[in-house]
């Protein structure tokens, strides 16, 4: 059995990448305006469970399954993010 790249695309996982995407987004945006560590975690988590939440009264999903997705990326997923906000505001701010 071969299997391709559509084949590993589940909603799941799709969920996964958006929530985490957006969690790290929030996190970035709050610790940006100065908040503590603890509001910044908090604010990166509740975005992560809205944006879940949101999406699987739209979709019907598989909650553990969107969990487990998410621990398998979400690590690399908020690295790169990460790495590529703090480039695009160096970049900005150099342009300043």
């Amino acid at each position: 059995m071969k299997l391709t790249f559509t084949d590993d695309v589940t909603a799941e996982r799709i969920t996964a990448l958006v929530a985490t995407v957006i969690g790290v987004l929030v996190g970035v945006l709050t610790m940006k305006a100065g908040a503590g560590i603890g509001n910044v975690a908090g604010a990166a988590f509740l975005a992560y469970v809205i944006t879940v939440i949101g999406i699987a009264c739209k979709v019907p999903l598989q909650l553990s399954r969107v969990v487990v997705a998410t621990g398998k990326g979400a690590l690399i997923t908020a690295v790169v993010t990460a790495i590529v906000l703090i480039g695009i505001w160096r970049g900005i701010k150099g342009l300043a």
